[in-house]
């Protein structure tokens, strides 16, 4: 079985097509992809005119994937191999957060963070299919999109993702 980066999880695949669809929430803003994986919403956004990307993801291998994807679409993305969940509001005007509500654990340090975000003036954007741990509360919807999961066959019947904005403190 490929890494967990190497997928395209349906909550990065939901934000990116919004994205895409929406470049105006990203155009000439500096965004940073917070544990970017391959970098899907990275290049995302550097293609749909973000005036300056940052992905950053906590394995070194995911990192290098991303700058190879990112040359592969011929964008500028600057990478970043660090765990940002402890640390204050990142200097990027935009947040994307795709599919990181998979387990307890790992959303009770993304929700702090995001409120620091949203504390510090940040527009926070997060895509997820349905995960038990994303703070629904706090999130208002903003497109729906059918896709499969990660980890199911391709054959399986699509279900709704979402991609959200992050819009209040949930803490």
């Amino acid at each position: 079985m490929p890494p967990y980066w190497a997928w395209c999880w349906p909550g990065g695949l939901v934000l990116a097509r919004h994205i895409m669809a929406n470049p105006e929430i990203v155009a000439d803003k500096t965004v940073l992809d917070l544990g970017t994986g391959s970098g899907l919403l990275a290049i995302a956004a550097a293609l749909s005119g973000a005036d300056g990307v940052l992905a950053c993801d906590t394995d070194a291998n995911a990192v290098a994937a991303v700058e190879l994807n990112a040359a592969l679409n011929s964008v500028a993305v600057r990478t970043q191999h660090a765990d940002l969940l402890d640390g204050p509001a990142p200097e990027a005007e935009i947040v994307l957060v795709g599919d990181l509500f998979y387990e307890s654990a790992l959303a009770a340090r993304v929700v702090p963070f995001l409120d620091r975000c949203l504390d510090a003036g940040r527009q926070i954007y997060v895509g997820d299919i349905g995960r038990k741990h994303l703070p629904r509360d706090g999130m208002e919807p903003l497109a729906s999109y059918p896709l499969v999961d990660f980890g199911e066959p391709a054959t399986a019947e699509p279900r709704p993702a979402w991609a959200w904005r992050f819009i209040s403190q949930t803490a």
